[in-house]
């Protein structure tokens, strides 16, 4: 027997909109969507063409979004594909993870292969993964394993072109000249190239991330109309320039763990200031999304699945539970540009969702102890009913 609805009985629904929770909550699931939300549900036609899932004391919250994470990596191994890794990604599903964008390429595969890789990947056992490909960077400038070197405007619009035919999500560039020695001095792309990147992205309905660690480049990435910035900068962000990235809409993802990892492990005392620039920016009205920059399991700070530290880290800069899990899911939907499908609980949207016991609200930790998880309206997870 195929159950053509679902129904999510007697939860708790946190929506993902920052609304308050709301309680004893009736879902109906068809066709991979959200069809109705209601308290008011004691007569609906039940017969074997819908199953029943009853929630009670569970909290239900739309699919987490990590906005920055390179699912290619372990680019040391022989096969450059290597690094769509089936544990991690396996791992993050299993949390509550349904969409995962991946911040640029590092390894040497092609966009080709890449693209071909990820549509062959079983949606069963993987989020979806939104990719950027390859960096675009000046030539000879940072940006991974064989970034895309444009030297000129028109070379800049013809490769954004190129990229986006293959089925790239959105175009990852970098401005970058100074947060390591390995990096002092290279060269950088012009706000001219910078502009005709994103204005041609625009015109092909997607958007511009951008690598970024210091005041001086995100200014000139602001103005050139980025749409959100990879990283939190690594030296102080200004008033002026959050009041002009709030007014923009341009928004950040933090990845405080980088900041953290590069403290513990080099000495370098970044992840204060690190702190202070989220807090000031939220503070100011700023948007964030979750994302820890994933490259390879590196404990402490890296673990398979859900990005924990990040998430510990922006409680530390004042986010309360519910920022955080806005952050990871309608603010996470904005950043990849598919507000109209995920991110948030809502009719009409993809039933992408995941059921936790306890209340995060209460306790952010409360996260960890999933139930059950749904993406595109199938069960992927579920340990409610064992």
């Amino acid at each position: 027997m195929v159950c053509e609805k679902i129904l999510l009985t007697n939860g708790t629904l946190i929506d993902g909109t920052g609304r308050p929770p709301v309680h004893h909550v009736t879902i109906e699931i068809a066709d991979g969507r959200i069809g109705f939300i209601s308290q008011e549900l004691d007569n609906y036609p039940v017969n074997e063409n819908v199953k029943l899932i009853d929630l009670k004391g569970l909290v239900i919250l739309p699919g987490f979004i990590h906005t920055h994470a390179h699912t290619g990596f372990k680019y040391l191994q022989n096969d450059p594909l290597h690094g769509y890794h089936k544990e991690y990604l396996a791992a993050c599903l299993k949390e509550g993870i349904t969409t995962i964008r991946d911040e640029g390429l590092t390894t040497n595969a092609t966009i080709d292969e890449v693209i071909s890789h990820t549509n062959a990947l079983d949606g069963c056992t993987s989020p979806r993964i939104l990719t950027s490909g390859k960096v675009f960077t000046a030539p000879g400038g940072y940006g991974g394993q064989e970034p895309i070197g444009v030297g000129s405007a028109d070379e800049a619009r013809s490769r954004v072109r190129e990229v986006l035919d293959k089925g790239i999500h959105f175009i990852k560039t970098a401005l970058e000249d100074g947060y390591d020695p390995s990096t002092f001095g290279l060269p950088k792309l012009n706000q001219e190239i910078l502009e005709v990147i994103c204005q041609e992205a625009h015109a092909r309905g997607t958007y511009v991330s951008a690598h970024v660690t210091n005041a001086k480049n995100l200014q000139i990435l602001v103005n050139s109309g980025i749409h959100d910035a990879a990283h939190m900068i690594y030296d102080r962000l200004d008033d002026g320039l959050i009041q002009q990235m709030v007014q923009k809409g341009v928004r950040i993802v933090p990845t405080l763990t980088v900041l953290k990892m590069f403290q513990d492990k080099f000495g370098a005392p970044l992840l204060e200031q690190g702190l202070d620039n989220v807090r000031r920016f939220v503070q100011a009205g700023g948007e964030i999304g979750l994302g820890d920059d994933f490259i390879e399991e590196e404990k402490p700070w890296y673990t398979l699945g859900m990005p924990w530290e990040e998430i510990r880290l922006l409680g530390q800069a004042g986010l309360t539970p519910m920022q955080i899990i806005v952050s990871a899911t309608s603010v996470g939907a904005k950043i990849c540009n598919l507000t109209h499908e995920i991110g948030t609980i809502e009719t009409g949207k993809k039933a992408d969702l995941f059921v936790v016991d306890g209340d995060p609200l209460a306790n952010i930790e409360n996260l960890r102890k999933v139930k059950f998880v749904m993406k595109e309206g199938k069960v992927l997870f579920n340990s409610h009913e064992n």
